[in-house]
């Protein structure tokens, strides 16, 4: 639908995870079946979506490819420049098992340096704080209750505030940052301290009280009023790019909330990606996580 509205030509969308190798095959076949002879293939897309990765799942799958390898890593900006591997290292996977064609041997399968943008929080993070943010495992989705003035934060990285609506809403959180929630007065109350230099509860970011200081202010990013639809299925999706969405479930007539990022960027409401994980409503996490007084 975004791509659409860019008047971008995708041929075809893939769901693909490199580390399990699920969808690789697929991927693989279409390449093989969209590619005409002796054209290069270029892996493009934003930094640390994980492009050098998904090369190294295709050799994989490669006769005798695995012996070959890009170096990946959660850090963004880890490839450098253009890089080429020839496709017929690609055997089977992207070359037919009897070998790369003439038309073929002087093809590459190019990984490019990711492009970076303002509009991801992922941007603003040390590599420490990276471990923190970044998944590198399957995330297990949790539900929670958010109530009328209160706030939903992800470190300082993203914050939901439910200012308008019913007293209470569900949230199913798809992040690997542990969320905290508190009143909104108390929200700000943490921004403010955290922008002093203080060690607070919300992680990232870390570091000393120069790091604190210097770490952008989180600013409203968006408000956005709607309708819930149903009682267990999400209606909305709130993303933060790079960090992962939170999932806003129930049956109400309105709610108003206001979103807040780092700069106010990399926020997006969606329709909901995966409407149906909304599970029973777990008690907060940061009930046992005392706030710093």
């Amino acid at each position: 639908r975004f791509a659409k509205g860019l008047e971008l030509n995708i041929q075809a969308i893939h769901l693909v995870s490199a580390l399990k190798n699920l969808g690789v095959r697929e991927l693989a076949a279409d390449l093989t079946t969209r590619r005409r002879p002796g054209q290069n293939i270029y892996m493009v897309g934003r930094a640390n979506v994980g492009k050098s990765e998904l090369i190294n799942a295709l050799l994989r799958i490669s006769i005798g490819g695995s012996a070959h390898k890009v170096l990946a890593s959660h850090i963004p900006g880890t490839t450098m420049g253009l890089s080429g591997i020839p496709l017929r290292r690609f055997v089977k996977a992207l070359v037919p098992s009897s070998g790369a064609q003439s038309h073929d041997r002087q093809s590459y399968l190019y990984d490019t340096p990711g492009v970076f943008s303002n509009k991801s929080i992922i941007s603003y993070l040390t590599n420490e704080e990276l471990k923190l943010a970044v998944c590198r495992k399957r995330i297990k989705p949790f539900s929670f209750i958010l109530g009328l003035d209160q706030s939903l934060m992800l470190g300082g990285l993203g914050r939901i505030d439910l200012v308008e609506g019913p007293s209470r809403i569900f949230v199913t959180i798809y992040s690997n940052i542990r969320p905290h929630f508190t009143r909104i007065k108390r929200a700000d109350d943490l921004v403010e301290r955290m922008q002093a230099g203080e060690k607070t509860i919300l992680q990232p970011p870390v570091g000393d009280a120069e790091r604190l200081k210097w770490f952008p202010r989180q600013e409203l990013a968006l408000e956005h009023e709607f309708e819930g639809l149903h009682k267990q299925h999400a209606t909305i999706d709130v993303v933060f790019a790079g960090i992962g969405w939170v999932a806003i479930n129930g049956l109400f007539p309105r709610a108003k909330i206001r979103v807040f990022s780092p700069f106010g960027t990399g926020v997006c409401v969606r329709p909901p990606m995966m409407p149906f994980e909304f599970k029973q409503a777990s008690p907060h996490m940061s009930s046992q996580r005392k706030t710093p007084s």
